[in-house]
């Protein structure tokens, strides 16, 4: 049996469901494609649904190590899975690095955000996980597999040229960078979601597991936790949770074209 689901409460959801933003500390990203194509016509597009399924991870819990360990285990699932999507594109693969923390200090050279429990460095390609007291205590429950997708979709962002196009917009006021930044981090739901679905049966998660994933989601938009408007409304988030997650493929996530109601 899988680490029992734990109800979440308001105060853990603010903790957990604001994912890092990735984190653009002069990284350049794969060299192809480039543009505003990367973006709207990305390979990664056309890459077809994730279907590798993944080993069952350990499931100790009770400490920091054996959070470490199931992490690390997530993270060889994302490795494998996005490896062999990434080489049905064409692109180059090359796995990220990671590293824990067990207290808020610097990541990607800035200060810790005070509600981030994860964070993507562009240049130096690694995932920054906090090893919370949630994640000690369930650290298979679904929505940290999520966090972890959501950070890896960061580098799979890096890895097709999403981020270095990202880093490129013109972005003439505030509210257009926003706009920009909500289309990146909904894009990071979505794919994460992307690679739940193909990894789901596999873990032994139910269908009552998925829903409640989501309504976390809907209720940690950036109205209730994030007024900057960075990462999108609940009601974005949780779509966009869905789509990835129903299609099972980068297909469904390209927020680039969407429209603008969408992506608030």
């Amino acid at each position: 049996m899988r680490t029992p689901h734990i109800a979440l409460s308001a105060g853990v959801l603010v903790g957990l469901l604001l994912t890092g933003t990735a984190h653009a500390d002069a990284g350049i990203g794969a060299p192809v494609p480039t543009g505003t194509k990367a973006l709207t016509h990305n390979p990664l597009y056309r890459s077809g649904k994730l279907t590798l399924p993944c080993a069952r991870h350990p499931e100790d819990s009770g400490s920091v190590a054996a959070a470490k360990k199931h992490l690390t285990a997530i993270l060889g699932c994302l490795n494998a899975s996005w490896s062999k999507q990434l080489k049905k594109t064409g692109m180059p693969f090359k796995k990220p690095t990671i590293q824990f923390m067990t207290k808020p200090g610097r990541a990607c050279g800035s200060a810790w955000g005070r509600y981030h429990t994860g964070r993507y460095c562009t240049s130096r390609q690694r995932l920054v996980i906090m090893i919370s007291d949630y994640a000690v205590k369930a650290p298979a429950d679904p929505v940290m597999l999520h966090l972890m997708a959501h950070e890896y979709a960061h580098h799979v962002q890096n890895l097709t040229g999403i981020l270095n196009a990202h880093a490129h917009l013109p972005a003439r006021t505030k509210a257009q960078a926003l706009t920009q930044s909500r289309r990146l981090e909904l894009q990071a739901d979505c794919l994460g979601a992307a690679f739940m679905a193909g990894v789901w049966s596999s873990q032994n998660y139910r269908d009552e597991d998925w829903k409640e994933v989501v309504d976390h989601y809907r209720i940690s938009g950036d109205e209730e936790v994030n007024k900057e408007r960075s990462h999108g409304t609940g009601k974005n988030r949780a779509a966009w949770l869905q789509r990835g997650f129903a299609g099972a493929s980068p297909a469904a996530c390209n927020t680039w074209t969407a429209p603008a109601s969408r992506v608030a």
